[in-house]
């Protein structure tokens, strides 16, 4: 089952975060743009927006759309993540590729 909402404009709160998303985007600084990313989600929670309609706010999305970028992330990627996450826990070391900008 499919569901739409509603972002309002004239809500100060998601006007700021609309306008930060959009100026991350070419951003490459990885923690400025998850704390702004942090600050925007706790804001707009406290306005209203939460649950299904935060994960799903276009300003959400724009976040997540840039992290992927700047990650240069694929499903290949993904994996070997996730394989090195659990050779980590293990205490095993784990090598990683690292594409530059």
């Amino acid at each position: 089952m499919s569901k739409t909402a509603i972002a309002h404009a004239q809500n100060e709160i998601v006007k700021q975060a609309c306008a930060d998303a959009q100026a991350v985007q070419d951003a490459v600084n990885l923690i400025a743009i998850v704390g702004s990313f942090h600050r925007h989600l706790l804001a707009m929670r406290q306005a209203g927006v939460f649950g299904d309609d935060l994960n799903n706010h276009p300003v959400s999305l724009a976040f997540v759309s840039k992290l992927n970028s700047l990650c240069r992330m694929s499903l290949d990627r993904e994996i070997k993540a996730f394989e090195a996450l659990d050779r980590l826990q293990r205490g095993e070391d784990a090598e990683f590729e690292v594409l530059p900008l």
